[in-house]
């Protein structure tokens, strides 16, 4: 048999198994997505009232539908059984409709809310729930090809394998899982675990510790106060008004942090862009640039091929170690160390309140001394030249094509500038007027 043959033969018979699959129910199939499309839709309710005394919780399991669960002030759980069904006309979905059925299970910690669906091999229809229970009472939902809404229950756990999540004013905590679909989560009142690929997440208000799980998408988180973890390679992170600390990782995606406290960063060409944090920063990223505005807490910067912009940062040490990339820092201060090799520098620093010291190699330098006040001076180059455009006398030495200019020496209770490069000129610039 030639090639093509064997190909076609193949596809015939895995063809063939996969709609024997289909008919005798062992493969489950979304009819209504692209099998059913020739067939009409069909709609069917019913309405059940479980009256107390009722368990905690309520376990609500079902598959190719909507699942709206909501608190109200009452008692008891209503809820409202609709099923679609995609027949060649309306006797055959009545004759379904018929059959199909909720199940209600009450045990003694939880009132389980299921279908019959597998009593069915054909199973193009969906089944769609909409429930009210007491505000507060614990919701555990697993769903999947459908939305679920849960608002104003208690501690809640969703498992939707491809449906949008949608979980507010929540008392208590959620853990959530789904894909492919977006998930939204607000007013939470402890802790909140979602774990999601393939999807946009939205978080805001949650009053405990954060954990996030994703790839492939966009998380949006916007206040909090405990702190929040976010693990979400190939995925875009905003984070915004977090006062407790923050850990990301993520590759090839944006980060952007407005207005956070405490972080640390783990990326791999990840571009940063944070403006307002309060508290200590760590960054470990490479191949993207890093852009920096108000920063009051320690600073601690790692990788390579990355550029540094920053302005406004105050902390009791700043260590930036990069490579290939430019180097930026204004309107800085505390002890300073700054590693860089083929990349350019310019230092605007604020007066001086701890040590700086700049080791480079093939790296200009531009430096802009801080207002008046003298600090002792080290700088030196090889095969270059330094430039001091500023007051004050200063000793220059050349030696084996190492230029070593000295100024200020006799100055002993000020921080110390140590300047050193390669094959890059130093040059020594008036600062702003402060």
């Amino acid at each position: 048999m030639k090639a093509k043959e064997i190909i076609l033969l193949i596809f015939i018979i895995a063809a063939g198994v996969f709609f024997y699959h289909v008919q005798a129910g062992k493969i489950d199939v979304v009819w209504d997505d692209f099998i059913a499309w020739d067939f009409n839709e069909y709609a069917y309710q019913e309405t059940q009232v479980i009256e107390p005394p009722l368990p905690a919780s309520l376990h609500v399991l079902n598959s190719h539908g909507q699942v709206e669960v909501l608190g109200t002030e009452t008692d008891k759980i209503t809820f409202t059984f609709e099923k679609k069904i995609w027949r060649q006309n309306e006797e055959k979905a009545r004759e379904v409709a018929d059959k199909l059925h909720p199940i209600v299970t009450k045990g003694d910690t939880a009132i389980t809310i299921t279908t019959n669906r597998s009593d069915f091999k054909r199973r193009n229809f969906d089944t769609n729930f909409r429930i009210t229970v007491p505000s507060g009472m614990a919701v555990e939902v697993t769903n999947s090809y459908g939305p679920v809404k849960t608002d104003q229950v208690g501690e809640t756990m969703i498992d939707n394998r491809h449906g949008e999540v949608s979980a507010t004013n929540i008392r208590g905590g959620a853990v959530i899982e789904n894909s492919y679909e977006d998930v939204e989560v607000s007013g939470l009142q402890s802790n909140c675990t979602i774990r999601s690929r393939h999807s946009d997440i939205s978080v805001k208000e949650v009053a405990g510790e954060v954990n996030i799980e994703a790839s492939y998408g966009l998380v949006d988180f916007r206040g909090g106060s405990q702190k929040a973890t976010i693990t979400a390679p190939h995925t875009e992170i905003r984070v915004e008004d977090l006062t407790g600390p923050l850990e990301v990782r993520n590759s090839y995606e944006k980060i952007t942090l407005r207005n956070v406290g405490p972080a640390r960063i783990e990326g791999s060409h990840s571009p940063v862009d944070a403006d307002g944090v309060a508290g200590n920063l760590e960054i470990d990223d490479t191949y993207e640039p890093i852009m920096l505005n108000s920063i009051r807490g320690n600073l601690q910067i790692t990788g390579g091929h990355m550029s540094v912009k920053g302005k406004g940062i105050v902390g009791d040490t700043i260590y930036v170690s990069s490579s290939y990339e430019d180097v930026d820092l204004a309107d800085f201060a505390g002890k300073t160390t700054i590693l860089l090799s083929h990349g350019n520098i310019t230092l605007t620093p604020l007066p001086l309140t701890g040590p700086l010291e700049v080791r480079a190699t093939y790296s200009p330098i531009v430096f802009f001394w801080p207002g008046e006040d003298r600090y002792p001076l080290e700088a030196q180059t090889k095969s270059s030249d330094i430039h001091w455009n500023l007051f004050g006398d200063v000793s220059t030495e050349e030696k084996d094509n190492l230029t070593l200019v000295r100024a200020f020496s006799e100055v002993s209770d000020k921080p110390r500038i140590l300047l050193s490069t390669t094959y890059g000129d130093i040059q020594f610039e008036k600062g702003p007027n402060r």
